[in-house]
């Protein structure tokens, strides 16, 4: 059994984390034994070797396992330095959200602090994680076919999953540093020859080509679905998705471009395609087509027939989207965090409801950006109101869903979040810095307590983004063609949102199809991403009029009135202000190994 649910945790922290550590791609072990290190516990006086790793069906899985460990990221917040030190999520690194705790690298991130010396972008990054996750994937592709006791069938579905991983991997490296260098073999090197290791950088057409290769490789490979017991593994329709995603990512402004924000002379295809071609958008379209038309062979749709949240008052089929493990709507989701408790390292960066160490707070500006039910804008006074409750209560149903305000019910310890200043009684969560006035609720277990864990769920891919892929790519290929507005409908029609307005302009379609993918994704480790490949990060969001990622960040200072009233009042203030250089949009490689002499470092630094 592999990968079995929440069974895979179990797995990778007794067998697996050990091959976690055996390797860095700058490190060349003098042996496999150096490499692999003790994690097959062996007896003493037997040595471990390849042949030893790829000699039975169990050894080889256990070994795919480690590849899955330290190749798919997830968004929580952890302090394992091997995956990249995740102490609090990206929500805080964007006008998504803040993080209570002034130690934490968002806020170094925040004020600009991007630079090639700093380790917590390095880790942010996972320079260092991902060669070696793609040094074990080179090992596996290179050995997979020589383990006797399995199918060619369970060869060539092993092979799909380590070249999904490599796709995965350098999708990630792509949005964060363009053009990087590509590995598609065994790294070759040795103590005596190191720089078989030291290769440069492709450019951003290249990188992309390569990304699409790899999914379309592993599509081909993988099944529809896996047999309950391997829930979690990949599947075509991950391959599928992650294609999609990257030729939306190399379609979009910042790649899409002859002219970058900050040039790298002579070499700008490191960092974009040097043209504009208006089919990648029209590429990005038909591959989240390909995607909606797999979807009923992997047993995947939209959520949309759960019930009415008994606490909440609206249908939950948003809430179960990201809540609910292995559901119908996720495609690919991260299974290398097992189930932790109130007090866990985990939630250090998150949760503020059962700890005093921190907590990830939603800003005012975003709140701002979602809709009234209607489909009509909320209205917001910039200089307060006495009617708060009445104005978060008629936000689009998604909002309740993913944010915990004042009044609103947070699990049976916590049913009226007592969210206003003087408001802090014994059964309610210290507000502790707390500056918005909003805790992050998404990506919380509700159900974990004192003495109760919970399993914290990662979707990395889900049918969700393949819809808003189709009307974004679309729109800018075509304009608001009824194709794009049917695929955005559709995810509003789940979450209880009216459709888009008809009539609308390719320039109003962009900016409500972008609006709509910052609240279906919220908290889901995009909206960084997204800014970057649009180039508004140091711009003013054109719903709320309010700093992206350069300005003024708001909360709110919030007041009960008094009995027999359930309203607050509401008074907005700028609690930071954050800063954006251009250079940020492409992120730079470590000094470290820029001095090494095989990588171009990007423009600005």
């Amino acid at each position: 059994m592999f990968l079995s649910k929440h069974n895979y945790m179990k797995t990778l922290r007794n067998l697996i984390l050990p091959v976690g550590i055996f390797t860095v791609v700058f490190l060349i072990p003098h042996s496999c034994e150096e490499m692999f290190g003790d994690y097959l516990e062996k007896p003493p006086g037997v040595d471990v070797t390849e042949d030893t790793i790829f000699s039975t069906r169990i050894i080889a899985e256990t070994f795919l396992t480690s590849i899955y460990a330290t190749g798919v990221e997830t968004g929580y917040p952890t302090w394992d330095d091997w995956n990249g030190r995740r102490d609090t999520p990206f929500s805080s690194w964007t006008d998504e959200g803040e993080n209570v705790a002034s130690w934490y690298y968002s806020h170094q991130f925040n004020a600009g602090g991007l630079n090639p010396t700093s380790g917590s972008h390095e880790n942010r990054g996972r320079w260092r994680g991902r060669f070696v996750s793609l040094r074990k994937i080179g090992i596996f592709l290179d050995r997979v076919h020589d383990v006797p006791d399995v199918t060619a069938e369970w060869k060539d579905q092993a092979a799909g999953q380590a070249i999904f991983i490599r796709a995965l991997c350098y999708f990630d490296m792509f949005k964060i540093y363009g053009g990087v260098p590509i590995i598609d073999k065994r790294l070759g090197a040795t103590i005596e020859n190191p720089d078989a290791i030291r290769i440069p950088r492709s450019s951003v057409e290249e990188t992309v080509n390569f990304i699409v290769a790899q999914c379309d490789t592993a599509a081909l490979l993988l099944p529809d679905t896996w047999p309950s017991e391997d829930v979690g593994r990949a599947t075509k329709g991950a391959a599928l998705l992650l294609k999609a995603k990257t030729l939306l990512y190399a379609a979009s402004p910042l790649s899409n471009t002859g002219d970058p924000v900050v040039p790298l002379p002579d070499q700008n295809e490191l960092i974009c395609y040097g043209n504009y071609d208006v089919n990648r958008w029209q590429l990005a379209a038909d591959a989240a087509q390909a995607v909606i038309d797999w979807a009923p062979s992997g047993g995947k749709k939209l959520i949309d027939d759960r019930e009415v949240h008994p606490e909440w008052g609206v249908v939950q089929n948003y809430y179960d989207a990201w809540h609910e493990a292995d559901n119908e709507e996720s495609i690919f989701a991260a299974k290398n965090i097992g189930q932790v408790g109130a007090g866990h390292t985990l939630w250090k960066g998150m949760n503020n409801f059962y700890q005093a160490q921190g907590g990830a707070m939603t800003n005012q500006n975003w709140v701002e950006k979602y809709e009234k039910r209607d489909g009509t804008p909320q209205t917001w006074s910039q200089t307060g109101g006495n009617n708060l409750a009445e104005l978060l209560a008629e936000l689009d149903p998604r909002f309740v869903q993913s944010v915990a305000y004042v009044g609103s019910y947070w699990n049976q310890d916590f049913p009226n979040l007592a969210l206003y200043e003087g408001g802090v009684a014994d059964n309610q969560p210290p507000l502790l810095g707390n500056k918005t006035g909003y805790w992050q609720r998404k990506m919380v277990p509700p159900e974990m307590r004192t003495g109760v864990g919970g399993w914290p769920i990662w979707n990395i891919l889900r049918l969700a983004e393949a819809y808003l892929i189709k009307a974004e790519a679309l729109n800018e290929a075509q304009g608001p063609v009824p194709e794009a507005y049917a695929a955005v409908n559709k995810i509003r029609a789940r979450a209880g949102m009216p459709d888009f307005p008809p009539g609308l302009t390719q320039e109003e379609f962009r900016q409500k199809i972008r609006n709509e993918r910052d609240i279906e994704l919220y908290a889901e480790n995009n909206r960084l991403w997204d800014v970057m490949r649009w180039v508004i990060a140091d711009k003013t969001d054109p719903v709320t009029g309010k700093a992206i990622l350069n300005g003024e960040i708001w909360g709110l200072r919030i007041t009960k009135q008094p009995d027999p009233s359930t309203e607050y009042s509401y008074e907005p203030y700028v609690f930071e202000v954050r800063s954006w250089y251009p250079q940020m949009y492409h992120w730079p490689f470590q000094q470290n190994e820029v001095n090494k002499g095989y990588l171009i470092q990007n423009p600005g630094y």
